[in-house]
């Protein structure tokens, strides 16, 4: 009777688990597909993928969407040549438009710096660009890092190499966020 039991239970969460990995592939398509791309205060982009997200949030930047760029996330050891030719900008724009923030090493940190920055300089509307796959997560922990702001998602499509493993990243994107989701360790503190 008990194996009996222990196996339903197992069958059912693997049905739920299922079913969530494809509720959440479809939460991101939805995210990806209703983004409004209008003008905002500042964007701030996600290091991250393939180089496509900086890519992106360039164009974004030369379409005149902000006047301000935040690239969250750079490993200090990038060099300029290198964030010039991912952005596509030139050396003056990314002397006087882009802030680097170079302290966050994941999404959680992302989300805390981004809301320090956004703050500091009194940016309210933000157009945030990172991938599809990843904007959930994304969007979860900076509404709760950034309550009163006002957030566009601008998802930066996977091209080449990095399409092949959408749905590699889809499934470690979609384990991650179950573990934010019932294991958020952002307080309230934290955020301030």
């Amino acid at each position: 009777m008990i194996r009996v039991f222990v196996f339903w239970l197992f069958v059912s969460m693997a049905a739920n688990l299922i079913a969530g990995l494809v509720g959440f592939a479809m939460a991101a398509e939805k995210i990806a597909a209703t983004a409004q791309l209008t003008k905002a205060d500042a964007i701030v982009v996600l290091t991250g993928g393939s180089g496509e997200r900086l890519r992106y949030a360039g164009e974004l930047y030369q379409q005149g969407a902000a006047q301000r760029l935040l690239v969250s996330g750079v490993n200090p050891q990038v060099s300029e040549q290198d964030l010039l030719e991912l952005l596509g900008l030139s050396k003056a724009d990314l002397h006087c438009c882009v802030d680097l923030d170079i302290k966050s090493r994941n999404t959680l940190e992302n989300a805390n710096q981004i809301s320090v920055w956004a703050k500091s300089n009194s940016y309210y509307r933000l157009l945030v660009v990172t991938t599809t796959y990843h904007m959930p997560r994304t969007k979860f922990l900076l509404r709760s890092a950034l309550p009163n702001a006002q957030l566009v998602f601008a998802p930066a499509r996977n091209t080449g190499a990095a399409k092949q493993h959408t749905y590699r990243r889809t499934f470690v994107e979609y384990g991650k966020f179950l573990v934010v989701l019932f294991f958020k360790p952002l307080s309230k503190k934290q955020i301030t």
